[in-house]
């Protein structure tokens, strides 16, 4: 499969027209709405900090599984060892599938209180060949998914969530902690398999207090403790959106 450069991408959005730049140097602001998403560079100093963990997927297959947790490693080799399961990871979604997954990740998110997938940018992704959804099922129902934006330089995950709230009566919680982990390593060795440079697990909480985002930490350095800083954020150019964003920002400091 021939894979995209890291760029950007032009689609419409409520009627605005929308540039998003991702892994890119691009800063043309030629956009009503301009989102830069993990850029190497501050874009007119306007965007926030973003860090993240990436697994060099340069590096030969044994190194990258001897850089796993010994605890995880000795998890997902039991998994794959010990479970049938079936495993895929999709690229070029038909609508309908895609709706699926979307709709089966708000249910997630409803049970976690958590925000709902951003569809808009999901389905603009995968307009431009950049989407890519994995997923392990067993007794055919679906046990673990993840969502990527795939180009030559990333696969980056986007959203990775398990059906434990649906199949809980089914399975225990440390066989959806085993699924998912598997998932994520099938997932690299696929994208090493296509030449992708790194996998990106797309974020890493830089902070203290927030006890849930923490956990994800720890859950992503199971993997790896490559860490890099970069930048994302919105810039507006249409006004009426500016003054949306103001009036916004003053009712939250009231």
């Amino acid at each position: 499969m021939n894979l995209k450069k890291a760029g950007n991408i032009k689609y419409k959005r409520f009627g605005f027209s929308v540039n998003e730049c991702f892994l890119s140097e691009n800063t043309l602001l030629d956009a009503q709405i301009n989102y830069f998403i993990q850029c190497p560079f501050n874009v007119n100093g306007r965007l926030t900090e973003f860090y993240t963990l990436l697994v060099d997927l340069k590096e030969p297959i044994e190194t990258i599984l001897h850089n796993i947790y010994d605890r995880t490693r000795s998890e997902i080799k039991s998994f794959i060892s010990n479970q049938n399961y079936e495993y895929k990871l999709e690229f070029n979604l038909s609508e309908n599938n895609l709706n699926d997954f979307i709709k089966m990740f708000n249910e997630f998110a409803k049970h976690k209180n958590i925000r709902y997938a951003e569809a808009f940018r999901l389905k603009a992704y995968n307009s431009n060949s950049l989407l890519a959804v994995s997923y392990i099922k067993q007794n055919n129902q679906y046990i673990t998914i993840n969502f990527y934006r795939v180009t030559s330089e990333r696969a980056t995950n986007l959203y990775s969530f398990h059906l434990k709230h649906k199949l809980n009566p089914h399975f225990n919680n440390s066989h959806f902690g085993r699924a998912h982990r598997a998932l994520h390593w099938l997932d690299i060795m696929e994208f090493k398999k296509l030449k992708v440079s790194f996998y990106d697990f797309c974020g890493w909480y830089n902070g203290s207090e927030d006890k849930t985002l923490l956990n994800i930490n720890k859950f992503k350095e199971q993997f790896t403790h490559f860490k890099i800083k970069e930048y994302s954020g919105v810039i507006y150019k249409n006004k009426l959106l500016l003054f949306i964003k103001k009036l916004k920002a003053q009712w939250n400091l009231i």
